[in-house]
């Protein structure tokens, strides 16, 4: 079990409607700034993790990354797979 101590605590600093059909909220580590987290409401199903790590100087790309992972977990939603919701729901880990 982790003790209170060993966690990590999370600041929600937005939520953007980056893609249409979710929202995506980006989150801080208050422990390291340095460190991002990226959760996605999508089609009404919430807590998609999406990405977490250090935040990269090409913000851009992590971006477009972050939005091209929620837009295909929304269209496998869209077209009716419902395989996706018994997948692992792992965030994509960057150094």
């Amino acid at each position: 079990m982790t003790t209170l101590a060993a966690r990590k605590h999370w600041k929600v600093l937005a939520h953007h409607p980056w893609t249409y059909g979710a929202t995506i909220a980006e989150s801080v580590n208050v422990d390291d700034p340095t460190e991002r987290r990226f959760t996605a409401t999508i089609r009404g199903f919430r807590n998609w993790k999406i990405r977490q790590g250090k935040n990269t100087p090409d913000s851009a790309t992590a971006v477009a990354d972050v939005i091209k992972r929620v837009e295909a977990i929304r269209d496998r939603i869209d077209a009716g797979d419902e395989v996706v919701f018994t997948e692992p729901n792992e965030y994509e880990v960057t150094a």
